[in-house]
């Protein structure tokens, strides 16, 4: 059932991955990964509360567990709680440095911060980690912006779209605004 659970989340299939959790839950209460999943399920369902609980007790069960600690990260930004999140990015990285999620929520923390140099250093980590990371590429893409180097941001815009992600629609009305500045008259 955890297993399952797992595969369910990864395919996107939410609700069923909430109910192989609870099913592989009944079998072992013990179960840390099971209740990383469920808790990545929750989040993905909304359910920001239930997610931070879900990451709660598996780090109970399994303190060296680095994605509980990234994913419980990724909650706290989800819930505007930037000021939550360093502590437990920085706990998953410490853990296991070549998580490469965790380097690209640690860039949004420091984003929200307005630290833009210490945002494209973590985002670059991340993708020299995982550069299927389709997620990185928006938020440099965005951070580029913030710096004034619309070259930079659409390639990494472009790249974003290429593995399958979506920039913000704010990101992409700048991103044209700039273009427009920068076109020739």
């Amino acid at each position: 059932m955890g297993n399952r659970c797992g595969l369910r989340y990864r395919r996107g299939e939410y609700l069923e991955a909430l109910a192989d959790c609870d099913q592989a839950l009944k079998l072992d209460a013990r179960n840390a990964y099971a209740w990383n999943n469920r808790g990545l399920a929750r989040q993905e369902t909304g359910d920001l509360n239930g997610a931070l609980a879900d990451f709660d007790r598996a780090i109970a069960l399994a303190p060296r567990q680095a994605d509980s600690y990234s994913n419980r990260g990724r909650t706290w930004l989800a819930r505007g709680a930037v000021k939550r999140a360093p502590d437990d990015l920085n706990r998953a990285l410490a853990l296991n440095p070549k998580l490469a999620e965790a380097w690209s929520y640690r860039g949004v923390v420091w984003f929200a911060k307005r630290d833009l140099t210490r945002a494209i250093a973590d985002y670059d980590q991340a993708l020299k980690l995982d550069p299927r990371l389709a997620g990185a590429y928006c938020s440099r893409g965005v951070a580029w912006l913030a710096q004034g180097k619309p070259v930079e941001a659409e390639a990494d815009i472009a790249r974003c779209r290429s593995l399958g992600g979506s920039p913000k629609p704010e990101a992409e009305a700048l991103l044209r605004e700039m273009k427009g500045r920068r076109a020739p008259k």
